[in-house]
């Protein structure tokens, strides 16, 4: 355990120390990847700073959260509605200690939530995958295209910590520590909801299907819906506040789900957000093989796990952000660990770390990352 923490330390200096030299070297004007990018959405960084280069992007809401609470905008577009409450209310309690430091709380929270994330995987992989060398798929993860965000202020991390732990207490038949874990993560990610899942498998797995069909054993899946409670409870505070329980789902479609091209310009390889587009088709294709491997090598729970994330990124009415919702399928670094051919490995190890680097340069820019 030790050899990972040190590991994860390692690499936080690594990719930090790196960002920080990216976001200083280059003097880049704003990103047009994308028309919805607008300064009065997405504030441009004027601060170099060490600390400030992990405010990107949905950083800005979260930290609006913290400073303002949740409310609507008079065009009732863009609002901060569609962040889920648990990691800014962290914020706000870690920042307070910190004489209002909320930036860097975020950073420090989710660097943090990362190295308990790692402790977890090598836990889950040492006792329940003992034929993988359990720090093999913490390092796959850490080099994974969009692994940055872990260090960002993003709920990233802390998602990935309360998933692995809701896996690990349900492969220890551990329900109502499963269950509880799994209500903070409905709390922290829409996809939060989706915990029930490796909850109920477990009960009926260790119960049977036939014994789970007599209300004599219903009362064993109370577990399994905390994480749908954790959910409807903030639903539910919107229709308290606003008066109207899917307002997540209406603010969720005006967010930058859509791109338009200037044709002037069109080339299929040098259009910034036709690259972007070919990075995000080759990951979701990546992620859907992915999928199918895992299920007929791995585990069918797992694979459905993995196919709710990708449903929910896909509903979304475009590939944008699926290498960032990917980073939460730890089952997919299992798989990748237990590649037999080592040259097929290493050659993924070599892109994937290529591709973080490309990453990290267009975040503490910036850039439209994912």
């Amino acid at each position: 355990m030790k050899r990972v923490i040190l590991m994860v330390l390692v690499w936080l200096f690594v990719v930090n120390v790196f960002g920080f030299v990216a976001l200083n070297r280059f003097n880049l004007s704003p990103d047009t990847a994308y028309t919805w990018i607008r300064p009065e959405n997405f504030p441009v960084p004027t601060s170099s700073g060490l600390v400030d280069m992990h405010n990107r992007w949905d950083s800005y809401w979260y930290l609006d959260i913290v400073h303002n609470g949740y409310y609507l905008k008079t065009d009732n577009t863009l609002a901060n509605v569609v962040f889920f409450p648990l990691y800014p209310a962290l914020i706000w309690i870690v920042g307070t200690v910190l004489a209002g430091n909320f930036v860097l709380a975020g950073w420090l929270l989710s660097m943090a939530f990362l190295v308990a994330s790692c402790a977890y995987l090598y836990r889950f992989v040492k006792e329940f995958h003992p034929e993988i060398d359990p720090e093999l798929p913490i390092v796959l993860m850490l080099i994974f295209p969009t692994a940055f965000f872990f260090n960002a202020i993003y709920t990233e991390s802390i998602f990935l910590f309360l998933t692995i732990a809701t896996f690990y207490y349900a492969f220890r038949k551990n329900f109502l520590i499963a269950g509880g874990v799994a209500f903070l993560g409905a709390l922290t990610h829409s996809n939060g909801v989706f915990l029930a899942l490796p909850i109920l498998w477990k009960i009926v797995e260790a119960n049977g299907w036939q014994n789970m069909l007599s209300p004599k054993t219903w009362g064993r899946l109370l577990p399994v819906f905390f994480a749908p409670i954790g959910s409807f409870l903030f639903l539910g505070y919107d229709y308290v506040k606003f008066g109207d329980p899917l307002l997540f789902f209406k603010i969720q479609r005006n967010w930058g789900r859509a791109f338009t091209i200037n044709w002037e310009h069109f080339s299929f390889f040098s259009h910034p957000s036709i690259t972007n587009m070919y990075i995000d088709i080759f990951l979701a294709i990546f992620i859907i093989t992915a999928v199918i491997i895992v299920w007929r090598k791995l585990c069918p729970l797992y694979a459905i796990f993995m196919s709710t994330t990708l449903i929910a990124a896909f509903t979304s009415g475009t590939l944008m952000s699926v290498g960032r919702y990917s980073l939460v399928m730890f089952p997919l670094f299992i798989l990748l660990a237990g590649v037999k051919n080592k040259t097929l490995q290493a050659g993924w190890m070599l892109a994937s770390t290529l591709f973080l680097a490309l990453d990290i340069i267009l975040f503490v820019n910036n850039y439209w990352a994912g």
